[in-house]
């Protein structure tokens, strides 16, 4: 887990852009072809399977990815000791629908990323100013996961400029990696409009979208009762849902400017009870005093899982 480093993620601004029609190298014999029509062949294929886990899968937890503590019990709830957070192998899909398989578990310093910004003021002021909770007297965390490049193997190249340097180098592969990240922010906080699809506009209530369908149409929905309504009313808002132009994706992108802020997804709050309360609250850093909810997240149910729901 570490601070985001947009400039390690070289496709996080392109896979953001929905707007954008994709297109594939036209091979003919006789054309000439270079490494711009590699990296179009190969963005092509990479944003399509993207644009589908986006469009028919949304963003969440497949499998796994739980998050967890990892410490000693000191038999009290007023000693600092050494807390980590671990977050285990699993897959899942972020925001803006790129897959993230993690074979391995994540592991943090909880603690030791605790004092650090308990240690300098204006980093623990945003802490408390983002994620203290006074009535509870809770420093509230989120975990969030989104997938990142990240560039490996690095090769010598020969260099495209004057005095380039006597060893040019370029990273010959790109690893599909994910990036943890803890963020502040009360549960009271997070946004209540639902964005089904996270670059673009929320999806309208039933009633906002009512009298733009025709008569037909609304006696159709009118005329069915229990889940058929549901399934109804859920098809009309989503018919209605990207507008007639592009505008739905467009303030959503003006609320939101910056991609990694739509493609994180969450995995988990954490409550930390802090000592002594408000209004100089002070960190005691002991598994007594968090507590984490891993049910709060998106999940994504496969076909197999739901078809074992329904019989059940």
């Amino acid at each position: 887990m570490s601070e985001p480093d947009d400039k390690r993620d070289t496709s996080l601004a392109s896979d953001g852009r929905f707007e954008e029609m994709l297109k594939r190298v036209n091979y003919a014999p006789g054309m000439l072809l270079g490494i711009e029509a590699t990296l179009a062949e190969q963005d092509y294929h990479r944003r399509r399977a993207t644009r589908h886990g986006y469009w028919l899968h949304g963003a969440g937890t497949v499998a796994g990815l739980r998050v967890s503590l990892q410490s000693k019990d000191p038999g009290n709830d007023t000693e600092n000791v050494r807390v980590r957070l671990v977050v285990s192998p699993g897959i899942g899909v972020d925001g803006l629908g790129r897959e993230l398989s993690v074979a391995e578990p994540y592991c943090v310093d909880l603690g030791a990323w605790l004092t650090t910004q308990h240690e300098e003021p204006e980093r623990w002021n945003a802490l408390i100013r983002d994620g203290y909770a006074a009535d509870d007297n809770l420093l509230w965390l989120k975990v969030t996961m989104r997938y990142q490049d990240c560039a490996s193997g690095l090769q010598p190249v020969l260099a495209t400029e004057l005095n380039a340097g006597t060893d040019p180098v370029q990273p010959s592969r790109v690893a599909d990696c994910v990036l943890f990240e803890l963020v502040a922010e009360r549960p009271d906080d997070a946004p209540a409009e639902e964005h089904l699809f996270a670059a673009h506009a929320r999806i309208r209530p039933y009633d906002e979208i009512e009298d733009k369908l025709g008569e037909r149409e609304r006696a159709q929905v009118e005329a069915a009762t229990g889940g058929a309504r549901a399934q109804l009313e859920l098809g009309a808002r989503l018919l209605h849902s990207l507008g007639d132009d592009n505008r739905a994706l467009v303030a959503r992108q003006a609320f939101l400017t910056d991609p990694a802020a739509l493609a994180r997804t969450l995995l988990a709050r954490i409550a930390i009870r802090l000592a002594p309360p408000a209004p100089d609250p002070d960190l005691i850093v002991n598994p007594r005093r968090i507590e984490i909810d891993n049910l709060v997240r998106p999940f994504l149910f496969n076909a197999v899982a739901l078809a074992r729901l329904i019989r059940a």
